[in-house]
Protein backbone atom coordinates (compact mmCIF):
# COMPACT_ATOMS: atom_id res chain seq x y z
CA UNK A 1 0.00 0.00 0.00
CA UNK A 2 2.74 2.62 0.56
CA UNK A 3 3.41 2.43 -3.53
CA UNK A 4 -0.45 3.08 -3.94
CA UNK A 5 0.01 6.25 -0.70
CA UNK A 6 2.72 7.73 -2.38
CA UNK A 7 0.92 7.56 -5.64
CA UNK A 8 -1.67 9.29 -4.23
CA UNK A 9 0.27 12.20 -2.66
CA UNK A 10 1.72 12.39 -5.75
CA UNK A 11 -1.80 13.38 -7.48
CA UNK A 12 -2.68 15.53 -5.05
CA UNK A 13 0.86 17.59 -5.35
CA UNK A 14 1.00 17.47 -9.55
CA UNK A 15 -2.56 17.28 -10.25
CA UNK A 16 -4.55 19.05 -7.15
CA UNK A 17 -7.06 20.98 -9.77
CA UNK A 18 -7.64 17.24 -11.60
CA UNK A 19 -8.36 15.41 -8.07
CA UNK A 20 -10.45 18.50 -7.14
CA UNK A 21 -12.77 18.77 -10.41
CA UNK A 22 -12.86 14.77 -9.69
CA UNK A 23 -13.92 14.95 -5.63
CA UNK A 24 -16.78 17.93 -6.79
CA UNK A 25 -18.25 15.53 -9.71
CA UNK A 26 -18.39 13.04 -7.85
CA UNK A 27 -19.98 14.34 -4.84
CA UNK A 28 -22.40 16.43 -7.58
CA UNK A 29 -23.56 12.90 -9.13
CA UNK A 30 -23.92 11.59 -5.58
CA UNK A 31 -26.29 14.73 -4.96
CA UNK A 32 -28.46 14.50 -7.93
CA UNK A 33 -28.70 10.88 -8.02
CA UNK A 34 -30.22 11.53 -4.45
CA UNK A 35 -32.59 14.40 -5.48
CA UNK A 36 -34.31 11.88 -8.26
CA UNK A 37 -36.19 9.60 -5.54
CA UNK A 38 -36.64 12.79 -3.34
CA UNK A 39 -38.79 14.76 -6.00
CA UNK A 40 -40.94 10.91 -7.10
CA UNK A 41 -41.64 10.69 -3.50
CA UNK A 42 -43.18 14.12 -3.11
CA UNK A 43 -44.75 13.99 -6.11
CA UNK A 44 -46.48 10.69 -4.97
CA UNK A 45 -47.64 11.92 -1.42
CA UNK A 46 -48.85 15.20 -3.22
CA UNK A 47 -51.04 13.28 -5.59
CA UNK A 48 -52.18 10.39 -2.32
CA UNK A 49 -52.66 13.75 -0.03
CA UNK A 50 -54.27 17.11 -1.41
CA UNK A 51 -56.16 16.51 -4.82
CA UNK A 52 -57.07 19.99 -4.85
CA UNK A 53 -53.29 20.70 -4.88
CA UNK A 54 -52.52 23.36 -8.32
CA UNK A 55 -51.47 21.46 -11.09
CA UNK A 56 -48.56 23.83 -12.32
CA UNK A 57 -46.94 22.40 -8.89
CA UNK A 58 -46.88 18.98 -10.08
CA UNK A 59 -45.67 20.15 -13.16
CA UNK A 60 -42.99 21.83 -11.65
CA UNK A 61 -41.78 18.69 -9.35
CA UNK A 62 -42.04 16.75 -12.55
CA UNK A 63 -40.10 18.91 -14.35
CA UNK A 64 -37.54 19.15 -11.60
CA UNK A 65 -37.43 15.34 -11.56
CA UNK A 66 -36.66 15.34 -15.69
CA UNK A 67 -33.92 18.28 -15.31
CA UNK A 68 -32.40 15.87 -12.41
CA UNK A 69 -32.27 13.12 -15.01
CA UNK A 70 -30.67 15.33 -17.61
CA UNK A 71 -28.42 16.56 -15.10
CA UNK A 72 -27.42 13.53 -14.14
CA UNK A 73 -26.68 12.51 -17.45
CA UNK A 74 -24.51 15.59 -18.28
CA UNK A 75 -22.18 14.91 -15.23
CA UNK A 76 -22.00 11.10 -15.41
CA UNK A 77 -19.97 10.90 -18.32
CA UNK A 78 -17.96 13.94 -17.01
CA UNK A 79 -17.25 12.11 -14.23
CA UNK A 80 -16.34 9.42 -15.74
CA UNK A 81 -13.45 11.23 -18.14
CA UNK A 82 -11.85 12.79 -15.10
CA UNK A 83 -11.91 9.89 -12.91
CA UNK A 84 -10.39 8.20 -15.81
CA UNK A 85 -7.47 11.36 -17.14
CA UNK A 86 -6.52 11.36 -13.25
CA UNK A 87 -5.73 7.69 -12.76
CA UNK A 88 -4.36 7.77 -16.06
CA UNK A 89 -2.05 10.56 -15.57
CA UNK A 90 -1.31 9.33 -12.20
CA UNK A 91 -0.11 5.85 -13.38
CA UNK A 92 1.93 7.38 -16.38
CA UNK A 93 3.60 9.59 -14.22
CA UNK A 94 4.50 6.25 -11.84
CA UNK A 95 5.47 4.09 -14.86
CA UNK A 96 7.71 6.21 -15.96
CA UNK A 97 9.70 6.26 -12.34
CA UNK A 98 9.34 2.33 -12.21
CA UNK A 99 10.97 1.71 -15.57
CA UNK A 100 13.68 4.09 -14.57
CA UNK A 101 13.99 2.50 -11.50
CA UNK A 102 14.06 -1.15 -12.82
CA UNK A 103 16.71 0.14 -15.75
CA UNK A 104 18.72 1.41 -12.62
CA UNK A 105 19.30 -2.36 -11.29
CA UNK A 106 22.41 -3.74 -11.31
CA UNK A 107 23.79 -5.14 -14.00
CA UNK A 108 23.62 -8.82 -12.86
CA UNK A 109 20.13 -8.55 -12.30
CA UNK A 110 19.43 -8.37 -16.52
CA UNK A 111 21.12 -11.22 -17.31
CA UNK A 112 19.13 -13.38 -14.49
CA UNK A 113 15.95 -12.24 -15.42
CA UNK A 114 13.86 -14.63 -17.88
CA UNK A 115 12.58 -11.61 -20.37
CA UNK A 116 9.29 -13.04 -21.35
CA UNK A 117 8.46 -13.76 -17.53
CA UNK A 118 9.74 -10.13 -16.59
CA UNK A 119 7.89 -8.32 -18.66
CA UNK A 120 4.75 -10.12 -17.73
CA UNK A 121 5.54 -9.23 -14.00
CA UNK A 122 6.15 -5.65 -15.22
CA UNK A 123 2.96 -5.08 -16.93
CA UNK A 124 0.76 -6.88 -14.89
CA UNK A 125 2.64 -5.05 -11.86
CA UNK A 126 1.93 -1.77 -13.87
CA UNK A 127 -1.56 -2.79 -14.28
CA UNK A 128 -2.28 -3.75 -10.40
CA UNK A 129 -0.99 -0.41 -9.31
CA UNK A 130 -3.69 0.98 -12.27
CA UNK A 131 -6.56 -1.20 -11.09
CA UNK A 132 -5.86 -0.03 -7.46
CA UNK A 133 -6.18 3.20 -8.23
CA UNK A 134 -9.03 2.73 -9.75
CA UNK A 135 -10.87 1.13 -6.97
CA UNK A 136 -10.15 3.67 -4.72
CA UNK A 137 -11.13 6.71 -6.76
CA UNK A 138 -13.69 5.29 -8.75
CA UNK A 139 -15.40 2.68 -6.26
CA UNK A 140 -14.22 3.10 -2.68
CA UNK A 141 -14.55 6.95 -2.57
CA UNK A 142 -18.05 7.49 -3.97
CA UNK A 143 -19.33 4.49 -1.32
CA UNK A 144 -17.49 6.93 1.53
CA UNK A 145 -18.93 10.00 -0.15
CA UNK A 146 -22.16 8.20 -0.50
CA UNK A 147 -22.43 7.33 3.26
CA UNK A 148 -22.49 10.52 4.11
CA UNK A 149 -25.16 11.84 1.78
CA UNK A 150 -27.33 8.34 1.87
CA UNK A 151 -27.13 8.77 5.63
CA UNK A 152 -28.18 12.39 5.67
CA UNK A 153 -31.47 11.48 3.44
CA UNK A 154 -32.13 8.86 5.63
CA UNK A 155 -31.93 11.17 8.83
CA UNK A 156 -34.13 14.02 6.78
CA UNK A 157 -36.77 11.27 5.95
CA UNK A 158 -36.75 9.28 9.83
CA UNK A 159 -35.55 6.25 8.89
CA UNK A 160 -32.25 6.43 10.66
CA UNK A 161 -32.62 3.23 12.17
CA UNK A 162 -32.96 1.61 8.76
CA UNK A 163 -29.73 2.98 7.65
CA UNK A 164 -27.98 1.86 10.07
CA UNK A 165 -29.38 -1.74 10.09
CA UNK A 166 -28.75 -1.71 6.48
CA UNK A 167 -24.95 -0.42 7.01
CA UNK A 168 -24.48 -3.01 9.82
CA UNK A 169 -25.75 -6.00 7.35
CA UNK A 170 -23.35 -4.62 4.90
CA UNK A 171 -20.13 -4.30 7.22
CA UNK A 172 -21.15 -8.21 8.03
CA UNK A 173 -21.37 -8.81 4.29
CA UNK A 174 -18.00 -7.42 3.81
CA UNK A 175 -16.27 -9.22 6.69
CA UNK A 176 -17.74 -12.31 4.52
CA UNK A 177 -16.62 -11.86 1.32
CA UNK A 178 -13.04 -10.33 2.62
CA UNK A 179 -12.89 -14.04 4.48
CA UNK A 180 -13.60 -15.66 0.76
CA UNK A 181 -11.27 -13.39 -0.92
CA UNK A 182 -8.44 -14.63 1.35
CA UNK A 183 -9.40 -17.82 0.71
CA UNK A 184 -9.50 -17.67 -2.67
CA UNK A 185 -6.17 -16.32 -2.78
CA UNK A 186 -3.92 -19.09 -2.97
CA UNK A 187 -5.61 -19.81 -6.48
CA UNK A 188 -5.31 -16.57 -8.03
CA UNK A 189 -1.32 -16.98 -7.44
CA UNK A 190 -1.54 -20.40 -9.17
CA UNK A 191 -2.87 -18.82 -12.10
CA UNK A 192 -0.86 -15.62 -12.03
CA UNK A 193 2.32 -18.69 -11.53
CA UNK A 194 1.29 -20.25 -14.73
CA UNK A 195 0.40 -17.39 -16.42
CA UNK A 196 3.80 -16.21 -15.93
CA UNK A 197 5.42 -19.59 -17.18
CA UNK A 198 3.27 -19.58 -20.03
CA UNK A 199 4.37 -15.87 -21.13
CA UNK A 200 8.13 -16.71 -20.45
CA UNK A 201 7.99 -20.35 -23.15
CA UNK A 202 5.63 -18.75 -25.24
CA UNK A 203 8.45 -15.91 -25.67
CA UNK A 204 11.01 -18.12 -25.73
CA UNK A 205 9.08 -20.27 -28.40
CA UNK A 206 8.23 -17.37 -30.76
CA UNK A 207 11.98 -16.18 -30.35
CA UNK A 208 13.54 -19.42 -31.99
CA UNK A 209 10.36 -19.07 -34.31
CA UNK A 210 13.17 -19.18 -37.38
CA UNK A 211 14.68 -22.48 -36.69
CA UNK A 212 11.94 -24.24 -35.46
CA UNK A 213 10.11 -24.00 -38.77
CA UNK A 214 13.80 -24.76 -40.87
CA UNK A 215 13.25 -27.72 -38.82
CA UNK A 216 9.75 -28.69 -39.00
CA UNK A 217 10.10 -28.82 -35.51
CA UNK A 218 6.77 -27.13 -34.67
CA UNK A 219 5.34 -30.12 -32.78
CA UNK A 220 7.75 -30.67 -30.65
CA UNK A 221 8.14 -26.86 -30.05
CA UNK A 222 4.51 -26.99 -28.69
CA UNK A 223 5.02 -29.76 -26.35
CA UNK A 224 6.06 -27.62 -23.18
CA UNK A 225 3.35 -24.78 -24.66
CA UNK A 226 0.58 -27.15 -24.25
CA UNK A 227 1.39 -28.38 -21.44
CA UNK A 228 1.58 -24.71 -20.03
CA UNK A 229 -1.81 -24.10 -21.18
CA UNK A 230 -3.27 -27.10 -19.85
CA UNK A 231 -1.98 -26.28 -16.16
CA UNK A 232 -3.05 -22.68 -16.56
CA UNK A 233 -6.66 -23.92 -18.02
CA UNK A 234 -6.81 -26.08 -14.64
CA UNK A 235 -5.94 -22.99 -12.21
CA UNK A 236 -8.40 -20.70 -14.01
CA UNK A 237 -11.33 -22.87 -13.46
CA UNK A 238 -10.46 -23.35 -10.33
CA UNK A 239 -10.18 -19.59 -9.73
CA UNK A 240 -13.34 -19.13 -11.57
CA UNK A 241 -15.48 -22.01 -9.29
CA UNK A 242 -14.33 -20.37 -6.02
CA UNK A 243 -16.16 -17.10 -7.50
CA UNK A 244 -19.35 -18.97 -7.42
CA UNK A 245 -19.30 -18.48 -3.45
CA UNK A 246 -18.98 -14.20 -3.76
CA UNK A 247 -21.33 -14.47 -5.73
CA UNK A 248 -23.80 -16.61 -3.58
CA UNK A 249 -22.97 -14.14 -0.92
CA UNK A 250 -23.34 -11.01 -2.75
CA UNK A 251 -27.18 -12.22 -4.00
CA UNK A 252 -27.97 -12.97 -0.03
CA UNK A 253 -26.66 -9.96 0.84
CA UNK A 254 -29.10 -8.14 -1.59
CA UNK A 255 -31.94 -10.14 -1.27
CA UNK A 256 -31.66 -10.23 2.84
CA UNK A 257 -31.24 -6.47 2.75
CA UNK A 258 -34.43 -5.27 0.31
CA UNK A 259 -36.36 -8.04 2.25
CA UNK A 260 -36.21 -6.53 5.14
CA UNK A 261 -36.40 -2.81 3.76
CA UNK A 262 -39.77 -3.62 2.51
CA UNK A 263 -41.15 -5.69 5.45
CA UNK A 264 -40.30 -2.76 7.18
CA UNK A 265 -42.14 -0.22 4.94
CA UNK A 266 -45.08 -2.45 4.52
CA UNK A 267 -44.94 -2.78 8.72
CA UNK A 268 -44.98 0.69 8.96
CA UNK A 269 -47.99 1.58 7.04
CA UNK A 270 -49.85 -1.24 8.43
CA UNK A 271 -49.85 -0.04 11.83
CA UNK A 272 -52.34 2.50 11.62
CA UNK A 273 -49.84 5.71 12.38
CA UNK A 274 -46.83 5.22 9.85
CA UNK A 275 -43.83 7.25 10.80
CA UNK A 276 -43.23 8.08 6.88
CA UNK A 277 -45.36 8.72 4.11
CA UNK A 278 -46.00 6.58 1.30
CA UNK A 279 -43.77 8.85 -1.32
CA UNK A 280 -41.38 8.93 1.25
CA UNK A 281 -41.30 5.01 1.76
CA UNK A 282 -40.68 4.79 -2.31
CA UNK A 283 -37.76 7.72 -1.77
CA UNK A 284 -36.52 5.61 0.79
CA UNK A 285 -36.62 2.41 -1.23
CA UNK A 286 -35.14 3.72 -4.32
CA UNK A 287 -32.23 5.41 -2.56
CA UNK A 288 -31.35 2.21 -0.27
CA UNK A 289 -31.33 -0.12 -3.77
CA UNK A 290 -28.52 2.15 -4.74
CA UNK A 291 -26.88 1.90 -1.84
CA UNK A 292 -26.91 -1.59 -1.09
CA UNK A 293 -25.63 -1.97 -4.91
CA UNK A 294 -23.06 0.58 -4.31
CA UNK A 295 -21.64 -1.50 -1.27
CA UNK A 296 -21.97 -5.16 -3.24
CA UNK A 297 -20.37 -3.10 -5.99
CA UNK A 298 -17.30 -2.40 -3.36
CA UNK A 299 -16.86 -5.73 -2.32
CA UNK A 300 -17.05 -7.13 -6.45
CA UNK A 301 -14.13 -4.29 -6.83
CA UNK A 302 -12.46 -5.21 -4.05
CA UNK A 303 -12.84 -9.06 -5.30
CA UNK A 304 -10.95 -8.13 -8.84
CA UNK A 305 -8.57 -6.09 -6.71
CA UNK A 306 -7.49 -8.62 -4.88
CA UNK A 307 -6.61 -10.71 -8.09
CA UNK A 308 -3.73 -7.78 -8.84
CA UNK A 309 -2.56 -8.38 -5.26
CA UNK A 310 -0.08 -10.59 -6.43
CA UNK A 311 0.96 -8.65 -9.03
CA UNK A 312 1.52 -5.42 -6.70
CA UNK A 313 3.99 -7.34 -4.32
CA UNK A 314 5.77 -9.38 -7.25
CA UNK A 315 6.05 -6.13 -9.19
CA UNK A 316 7.25 -4.41 -5.47
CA UNK A 317 9.79 -6.91 -4.73
CA UNK A 318 11.35 -6.01 -8.28
CA UNK A 319 11.27 -2.90 -7.75
CA UNK A 320 13.58 -3.32 -4.45
CA UNK A 321 15.88 -5.51 -5.68
CA UNK A 322 19.63 -3.77 -5.62
CA UNK A 323 19.89 -0.61 -7.65
CA UNK A 324 23.53 0.46 -9.27
CA UNK A 325 23.19 3.74 -8.24
CA UNK A 326 22.60 3.37 -4.26
CA UNK A 327 23.15 5.42 -1.91
CA UNK A 328 26.66 4.39 -0.78
CA UNK A 329 28.16 5.37 -4.15
CA UNK A 330 28.91 9.13 -3.37
CA UNK A 331 32.47 9.68 -4.75
CA UNK A 332 32.04 11.88 -7.49
CA UNK A 333 35.93 11.70 -9.18
CA UNK A 334 37.39 12.70 -12.23
CA UNK A 335 40.13 10.41 -13.45
CA UNK A 336 43.10 12.17 -15.43
CA UNK A 337 46.93 11.36 -16.61
CA UNK A 338 48.60 8.28 -15.65
CA UNK A 339 45.92 6.50 -13.50
CA UNK A 340 45.75 2.75 -12.12
CA UNK A 341 43.21 0.33 -12.15
CA UNK A 342 43.58 -2.44 -9.72
CA UNK A 343 42.15 -5.82 -9.33
CA UNK A 344 42.56 -7.56 -5.72
CA UNK A 345 41.75 -11.62 -5.25
CA UNK A 346 38.25 -12.46 -5.92
CA UNK A 347 35.87 -14.84 -7.07
CA UNK A 348 33.37 -15.54 -9.30
CA UNK A 349 31.02 -18.37 -8.51
CA UNK A 350 27.58 -19.59 -10.23
CA UNK A 351 25.48 -22.27 -9.08
CA UNK A 352 28.43 -23.37 -6.27
CA UNK A 353 30.95 -23.58 -9.13
CA UNK A 354 33.50 -20.72 -9.57
CA UNK A 355 33.51 -19.15 -13.18
CA UNK A 356 36.65 -17.23 -11.88
CA UNK A 357 38.87 -17.33 -9.89
CA UNK A 358 41.74 -14.26 -9.60
CA UNK A 359 44.54 -15.25 -6.92
CA UNK A 360 46.62 -12.25 -7.16
CA UNK A 361 46.54 -8.91 -7.74
CA UNK A 362 46.53 -7.02 -11.01
CA UNK A 363 47.88 -3.57 -12.10
CA UNK A 364 46.42 -2.10 -15.19
CA UNK A 365 47.74 1.03 -16.58
CA UNK A 366 46.40 3.61 -18.82
CA UNK A 367 47.89 3.96 -21.92
CA UNK A 368 48.39 0.32 -22.17
CA UNK A 369 46.77 -2.09 -24.16
CA UNK A 370 46.29 -5.43 -22.71
CA UNK A 371 44.44 -8.27 -24.36
CA UNK A 372 42.83 -11.17 -22.65
CA UNK A 373 42.60 -14.65 -24.49
CA UNK A 374 42.23 -17.67 -24.53
CA UNK A 375 39.93 -20.99 -25.18
CA UNK A 376 35.83 -20.76 -25.50
CA UNK A 377 34.59 -20.77 -22.02
CA UNK A 378 37.69 -19.74 -20.18
CA UNK A 379 36.41 -16.93 -18.20
CA UNK A 380 37.38 -14.01 -20.24
CA UNK A 381 33.51 -12.02 -20.93
CA UNK A 382 33.29 -12.40 -17.22
CA UNK A 383 36.80 -11.21 -16.24
CA UNK A 384 35.94 -8.28 -18.46
CA UNK A 385 32.73 -7.28 -16.47
CA UNK A 386 34.58 -7.60 -13.26
CA UNK A 387 37.12 -5.39 -14.56
CA UNK A 388 34.25 -3.35 -15.91
CA UNK A 389 33.24 -2.96 -12.31
CA UNK A 390 29.80 -4.48 -13.31
CA UNK A 391 29.39 -7.52 -10.75
CA UNK A 392 28.34 -6.10 -7.74
CA UNK A 393 29.92 -8.83 -5.60
CA UNK A 394 33.47 -8.47 -6.79
CA UNK A 395 33.36 -4.33 -6.96
CA UNK A 396 34.72 -4.05 -3.54
CA UNK A 397 38.01 -5.57 -5.16
CA UNK A 398 38.41 -3.32 -7.46
CA UNK A 399 39.48 0.46 -7.60
CA UNK A 400 40.67 3.28 -9.58
CA UNK A 401 43.75 5.18 -8.40
CA UNK A 402 43.47 3.39 -4.90
CA UNK A 403 39.42 4.82 -5.00
CA UNK A 404 37.28 1.67 -4.78
CA UNK A 405 34.75 1.64 -7.65
CA UNK A 406 31.97 0.62 -5.26
CA UNK A 407 31.96 4.12 -3.93
CA UNK A 408 31.97 5.92 -7.13
CA UNK A 409 28.98 7.41 -8.23
CA UNK A 410 27.36 5.86 -10.97
CA UNK A 411 28.14 8.59 -13.45
CA UNK A 412 31.86 8.87 -12.02
CA UNK A 413 31.93 4.83 -12.34
CA UNK A 414 31.05 4.62 -16.16
CA UNK A 415 32.67 7.62 -17.54
CA UNK A 416 36.15 6.14 -15.83
CA UNK A 417 35.35 2.47 -17.34
CA UNK A 418 33.62 2.24 -20.54
CA UNK A 419 32.60 -1.20 -22.04
CA UNK A 420 31.57 -2.56 -24.69
CA UNK A 421 29.72 -5.76 -24.38
CA UNK A 422 30.07 -8.71 -27.35
CA UNK A 423 26.76 -8.48 -28.32
CA UNK A 424 25.56 -5.21 -30.07
CA UNK A 425 22.66 -3.80 -28.36
CA UNK A 426 20.55 -0.74 -29.91
CA UNK A 427 17.60 1.54 -30.24
CA UNK A 428 15.02 1.40 -33.03
CA UNK A 429 15.43 5.14 -34.20
CA UNK A 430 18.16 7.07 -36.82
CA UNK A 431 21.83 6.86 -35.64
CA UNK A 432 21.98 9.23 -33.26
CA UNK A 433 19.09 8.07 -30.97
CA UNK A 434 19.69 3.71 -31.83
CA UNK A 435 23.72 4.00 -31.78
CA UNK A 436 24.98 6.92 -29.57
CA UNK A 437 21.80 6.37 -27.27
CA UNK A 438 21.34 10.81 -28.00
CA UNK A 439 24.87 11.31 -27.02
CA UNK A 440 26.47 14.66 -29.22
CA UNK A 441 29.08 13.38 -31.83
CA UNK A 442 32.51 13.85 -30.70
CA UNK A 443 35.06 15.40 -33.76
CA UNK A 444 36.80 11.33 -34.37
CA UNK A 445 33.28 10.30 -34.85
CA UNK A 446 32.90 11.09 -38.08
CA UNK A 447 36.70 10.18 -38.94
CA UNK A 448 36.08 6.37 -37.38
CA UNK A 449 32.87 5.82 -39.21
CA UNK A 450 34.60 6.41 -42.42
CA UNK A 451 37.92 4.19 -41.55
CA UNK A 452 35.05 1.73 -40.35
CA UNK A 453 33.22 2.11 -44.05
CA UNK A 454 29.81 2.91 -42.50
CA UNK A 455 28.89 6.38 -43.63
CA UNK A 456 25.72 4.33 -45.74
CA UNK A 457 24.96 2.76 -42.67
CA UNK A 458 24.44 5.40 -40.03
CA UNK A 459 22.44 7.01 -43.02
CA UNK A 460 19.73 4.30 -42.13
CA UNK A 461 16.86 3.74 -39.66
CA UNK A 462 17.81 0.92 -37.31
CA UNK A 463 14.69 -1.16 -37.47
CA UNK A 464 13.71 -2.93 -34.26
CA UNK A 465 16.46 -5.24 -32.97
CA UNK A 466 18.81 -4.34 -35.78
CA UNK A 467 16.84 -7.07 -38.29
CA UNK A 468 18.16 -4.41 -41.28
CA UNK A 469 21.83 -4.65 -41.24
CA UNK A 470 24.49 -7.29 -40.76
CA UNK A 471 25.68 -8.73 -38.42
CA UNK A 472 28.96 -6.75 -39.16
CA UNK A 473 27.65 -3.89 -39.68
CA UNK A 474 25.96 -4.26 -35.94
CA UNK A 475 29.38 -5.17 -34.56
CA UNK A 476 31.19 -2.00 -36.48
CA UNK A 477 28.77 0.14 -35.20
CA UNK A 478 28.43 -1.00 -31.54
CA UNK A 479 32.42 -0.01 -31.50
CA UNK A 480 31.28 3.70 -32.02
CA UNK A 481 30.34 4.46 -28.39
CA UNK A 482 32.98 4.10 -26.46
CA UNK A 483 35.27 5.91 -29.89
CA UNK A 484 32.43 8.72 -29.53
CA UNK A 485 33.05 8.86 -25.69
CA UNK A 486 36.20 7.07 -24.49
CA UNK A 487 36.76 6.68 -20.76
CA UNK A 488 40.10 6.30 -18.40
CA UNK A 489 39.91 2.82 -19.11
CA UNK A 490 38.18 1.30 -22.51
CA UNK A 491 37.44 -2.48 -22.41
CA UNK A 492 35.89 -3.92 -25.14
CA UNK A 493 34.38 -7.96 -25.69
CA UNK A 494 35.62 -9.48 -29.02
CA UNK A 495 35.85 -6.01 -31.10
CA UNK A 496 37.07 -7.98 -34.15
CA UNK A 497 34.07 -10.77 -33.93
CA UNK A 498 31.89 -11.07 -36.68
CA UNK A 499 34.01 -8.40 -38.97
CA UNK A 500 34.75 -9.37 -42.23
CA UNK A 501 38.67 -10.09 -42.58
CA UNK A 502 39.26 -6.96 -44.87
CA UNK A 503 38.11 -4.62 -42.58
CA UNK A 504 40.08 -6.71 -39.11
CA UNK A 505 43.37 -4.73 -39.62
CA UNK A 506 41.41 -1.08 -40.34
CA UNK A 507 39.26 -1.68 -36.97
CA UNK A 508 42.30 -2.75 -34.97
CA UNK A 509 44.46 -0.08 -36.34
CA UNK A 510 41.87 2.30 -35.00
CA UNK A 511 41.41 1.15 -31.60
CA UNK A 512 45.41 1.76 -31.48
CA UNK A 513 45.01 5.25 -32.59
CA UNK A 514 42.06 6.38 -30.64
CA UNK A 515 42.75 4.56 -27.48
CA UNK A 516 46.78 5.39 -27.13
CA UNK A 517 46.62 7.32 -24.72
CA UNK A 518 44.02 5.70 -22.85
CA UNK A 519 43.74 2.31 -21.20
CA UNK A 520 42.71 -0.52 -23.93
CA UNK A 521 41.67 -3.78 -22.34
CA UNK A 522 40.05 -6.54 -25.38
CA UNK A 523 39.19 -9.89 -25.11
CA UNK A 524 39.47 -11.45 -28.45
CA UNK A 525 40.78 -14.51 -30.16
CA UNK A 526 42.29 -12.53 -32.68
CA UNK A 527 45.57 -14.72 -32.63
CA UNK A 528 47.31 -12.94 -35.37
CA UNK A 529 47.16 -9.27 -34.04
CA UNK A 530 48.04 -10.42 -30.20
CA UNK A 531 51.20 -8.81 -30.91
CA UNK A 532 50.27 -5.36 -31.10
CA UNK A 533 49.29 -5.39 -27.31
CA UNK A 534 51.66 -4.08 -24.64
CA UNK A 535 50.44 -6.84 -22.35
CA UNK A 536 48.56 -10.16 -23.27
CA UNK A 537 47.02 -12.27 -20.32
CA UNK A 538 46.07 -15.86 -21.25
CA UNK A 539 42.96 -17.60 -19.53
CA UNK A 540 41.99 -21.11 -19.49
CA UNK A 541 39.27 -22.85 -16.97
CA UNK A 542 38.12 -19.83 -15.06
CA UNK A 543 41.89 -18.60 -14.43
CA UNK A 544 44.95 -16.66 -15.16
CA UNK A 545 47.50 -19.17 -16.84
CA UNK A 546 50.04 -16.74 -17.81
CA UNK A 547 50.54 -12.77 -18.32
CA UNK A 548 53.22 -10.67 -19.72
CA UNK A 549 54.22 -9.57 -23.47
CA UNK A 550 53.66 -11.36 -26.36
CA UNK A 551 57.06 -12.10 -27.44
CA UNK A 552 57.50 -13.89 -24.16
CA UNK A 553 54.53 -15.63 -23.92
CA UNK A 554 53.89 -17.18 -27.79
CA UNK A 555 57.05 -19.67 -27.43
CA UNK A 556 55.93 -21.10 -24.28
CA UNK A 557 54.14 -24.80 -24.95
CA UNK A 558 51.40 -24.18 -22.38
CA UNK A 559 50.53 -21.00 -24.58
CA UNK A 560 51.07 -22.51 -27.71
CA UNK A 561 48.71 -25.71 -26.83
CA UNK A 562 46.04 -22.71 -26.16
CA UNK A 563 46.24 -20.90 -29.07
CA UNK A 564 46.26 -24.84 -31.14
CA UNK A 565 42.96 -24.81 -29.40
CA UNK A 566 41.97 -21.27 -30.31
CA UNK A 567 42.80 -21.55 -34.32
CA UNK A 568 40.50 -25.02 -34.44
Amino acid sequence: MHAIQTMIKSAYRKHTALLVTTLATILALKLIVLAAPLLLGTIIDTLHGDTSVASNTLLMLTAGLIVAGCIHAIISPLQIHVLGKLVQHIVMTASIDWIRRLLGKEFALFNSWRIGHFIKSVERGITAHEQLLTFLVTVALPVCLEFVVVGGAFLYMGGSGVFLSMTGLGAIYLVVTHKIIRWRRKHIDAVNEQEDELSARLYNTLNAGKAIKLECAEPTAMLSLNQAFERYATAAVTTASSGGLLSAARILFVSLSTGGLLCWGVVDQLSGQPSISVGQLVAIFSIAGTYLLSIATLTEGYRVLDQFLADQRQFQSLLALADFDHCDRQAEKDFHGDSILELTPCAVIETGEPRLSIKQSLIFSQGQSVAITGPSGAGKSTFLEVLAGLDALTRDHLSIDSVSVSLLTRHSHLTALRYCPQQPRFLEGLFEHSVLFGSDASPQLSHAIRRLQLEEVTERHISENATNISGGEAKRLSLLRLINKPGTFNLFDEPSASIEPRLTGPLWDLLFEVFADRGLICVTHDVDHLHRFDRVIVMDGGEIVDDGPWQELVSRPAVKLLLDEIRH
